[in-house]
């Protein structure tokens, strides 16, 4: 099995006609502002969808392979794994599609969703989508003293 691409997006849109996607507003960094707990990970409210294509190679049969998708945060932490089938046995071509309502947030940086396929017994890494979160603590408010002044 050939891995195409991957990529994370707030949400794509299936075309099951045609068996193509929409991606909606592609994701490089997400910025948030306010308050959240000292506890981490923290979930964060934030939607997101990653896309995959796969092609299988042209000496391969009919097979389905299982895909993996690791949340990878700074300092190589796993926060989140989710499993499912790449369906090669059906189309020379799929798509896999990961969804969350939450992401785990424990500090600002780089983070990383590692995409692999299982071939035999092993975990083929076949990419690790970079994707910056900034989060900027809300600004302190002024003293009713001070804005007298």
């Amino acid at each position: 099995m050939r891995h195409i691409w991957s990529v994370v997006c707030r949400y794509a849109i299936e075309d099951r006609h045609s068996n193509n996607f929409s991606l909606i507003e592609t994701f490089s960094q997400v910025s948030f502002k306010g308050e959240i707990p000292p506890e981490r990970p923290v979930n964060l409210p934030i939607s997101y969808h990653i896309v995959s294509s796969w092609r299988r190679r042209s000496d391969q049969d009919d097979c389905d392979y299982p895909v993996r998708m690791r949340v990878i945060a700074p300092g190589d932490i796993q926060l989140d794994s989710d499993d499912l089938t790449a369906r090669l046995s059906e189309h020379d071509n799929c798509k896999t599609f990961f969804r969350s309502d939450v992401f785990p947030y424990i500090e600002n940086g780089i983070y990383e969703f590692e995409i692999a396929y299982k071939a035999e017994s092993n975990w083929n890494i076949v990419a690790r989508i970079p994707l910056q979160i900034v989060h900027e603590p809300p600004e302190p408010e002024q003293k009713e003293s001070e804005s007298a002044e």
